[in-house]
């Protein structure tokens, strides 16, 4: 496995992981410190990062499918998304504990996650995947040196002609 995409791999699990504690956090601990309104919106910000964490994690699992630099870009935007997406919901929401409800204007950051969520998807579907025979774009396949069978014969043939006068003599 290509090193980013080991790295993407791990990024995806990681996210995966801090989905649950969010989910966990809000069920027992936030739901009694904001409004129902709000937990239903961290939630939407929790489920819409833990959809794109196994989007993240199975994607980079089956790097071989997909163009490495398109795999790249797309991890990029996904993680991007999470960030205004996920990041301004759970601010949105949490807005009244940190004591500032000034700070609404973050809702603009939804769609800009939302939309880097929607390309990342788009590029897939378009330009992601390997044609059948252009495994080398995916950069994961290394050119591996192999013999032609007829030299290595020939080699032997002249090895055992070698040895063949060394015994004669």
């Amino acid at each position: 496995m290509n090193k980013n995409n080991n790295i993407y791999v791990k990024t995806g699990f990681g996210i995966a992981a801090f989905c649950v504690f969010m989910g966990a956090f809000a069920s027992h601990i936030l739901k009694e410190m904001i409004e129902p309104a709000d937990i239903v919106t961290f939630d939407t910000g929790t489920k819409y990062m833990f959809y794109h964490a196994m989007a993240i994690s199975f994607i980079s699992l089956s790097n071989r499918k997909f163009h490495q630099n398109i795999l790249d870009l797309t991890m990029f935007l996904f993680l991007s998304g999470i960030i205004f997406f996920t990041g301004s919901l759970y601010l949105l929401a949490t807005r009244t504990i940190w004591g500032d409800e000034s700070y609404t204007w973050l809702g603009a950051l939804t769609p800009i996650g939302g939309v880097l969520f929607v390309s990342a998807w788009v590029i897939l579907i378009s330009k992601g995947f390997v044609k059948a025979g252009d495994e080398k774009s995916t950069g994961l396949i290394k050119k591996k040196k192999h013999k032609n069978r007829k030299s290595r014969n020939e080699n032997l043939i002249s090895d055992s002609n070698v040895a063949e006068e060394i015994i004669d003599n």
